[in-house]
C-alpha cells in the first residue's frame, strides 16, 4: 500500500509539471479577406442591443488568433454598437497553446499579460483578454467591456481601441505594438463553471462611424478549481497504479 500511495503522489507531481499549457481564443470574423461586409462571423459571436450588423476590417496580430478579419462600428441606433462573444468551459476546446509565462501583451491595472500555464476547460479561475486591430481612428469616447462570470460581471468602463490607447506600449516585435492594439489586452478575472456558458460584452460609450474595433476574445484558464485539479491527477495516474499492482 505504501508503495502504491508513493507512486500516486509522484505520478500527481508528474502531471502537473508535464500538463499542456492551453486556452480558448475566438476570433469575431474568420473571413481573412477584408471587405466591407463581415463573411464569417464566429458561431460564438453575436451583436447586442439593437445591433444587426457592422463593418468589416483588418487583423489583430495577437498570438493564438487564427487568420481573421475585425469588426468596426455598428447599426446601433437607441443601444450602443454591441458585439458579444461567448464561451462555454468544457465544450469550447482549447486551440491556441502558449508556454507558461509566455508574453501575451501590454501591462495594465490588472496585472502583467502573461500565459498562465494551465490547460483550459474545467471550472476555476479564468483570465480573460480581448484584442484589435491597430487604428487610430476609433471614437476617443472609447468602450465600456463587460466580462460574466459566476460572481459579479467585472466592468472596465473606458477601453480606448486606438494604438497606445489602453495599457503600456510594449513593443516586443511584430505581434506587440502598443496598447490594446495586436496584443492581448487583460480586461477582467472571473470565476467560471464547465458547462456553463459566459459572455464578454464589447459596447461603444458613443455610437459613431468607427465607434469600436475589435478582432478577438480568449478565455485562458488562472487557477484551476481543487477538486478539478485532483481529478485530473487521479486520473493520469489510475494506469500507473494498476500497473504497480499487477509486477
Amino acid at each position: 500500500m505504501k508503495r502504491i500511495i508513493g507512486l500516486t503522489v509522484a505520478c500527481m507531481a508528474i502531471s502537473l509539471s508535464g500538463s499542456a499549457h492551453a486556452a480558448f481564443t475566438a476570433a469575431v470574423d474568420l473571413d481573412p479577406e477584408a471587405g466591407t461586409t463581415p463573411g464569417s462571423l464566429n458561431p460564438n459571436f453575436s451583436y447586442g442591443g439593437d445591433t444587426t450588423s457592422a463593418s468589416e476590417s483588418g487583423q489583430s496580430f495577437a498570438v493564438g488568433l487564427p487568420e481573421h478579419d475585425s469588426l468596426f462600428g455598428g447599426d446601433g441606433v437607441a443601444a450602443p454598437d454591441t458585439y458579444v462573444m461567448s464561451y462555454t468551459p468544457g465544450t469550447d476546446a482549447d486551440n491556441f497553446f502558449p508556454a507558461a509565462g509566455s508574453l501575451l501583451g501590454s501591462t495594465t491595472g490588472f496585472g502583467t499579460e502573461t500565459a498562465s500555464g494551465q490547460v483550459g476547460g474545467g471550472s476555476g479561475t479564468y483570465n480573460v483578454y480581448i484584442t484589435a486591430p491597430e487604428s487610430l481612428n476609433v471614437n476617443a469616447a472609447g468602450s465600456r467591456v463587460t466580462v460574466t462570470g459566476d460572481g459579479a460581471p467585472v466592468i472596465t468602463p473606458m477601453v480606448n481601441f486606438n494604438s497606445g490607447g489602453t495599457g503600456a506600449d510594449l513593443d516586443s516585435g511584430p505581434a506587440f505594438v502598443g496598447g490594446v492594439n495586436n496584443a492581448w489586452l487583460l480586461v477582467g478575472t472571473v470565476d467560471l463553471t464547465a458547462g456553463n456558458t459566459y459572455t464578454v460584452s464589447v459596447e461603444a460609450n458613443v455610437n459613431s462611424f468607427v465607434s469600436q474595433r475589435l478582432a478577438g476574445v480568449m478565455w485562458e484558464l488562472a487557477v484551476p478549481e481543487p477538486t478539478s485539479l485532483l481529478l485530473f491527477c487521479l486520473g493520469g495516474c489510475a494506469l500507473a497504479v494498476t500497473r504497480r499492482r499487477v509486477d
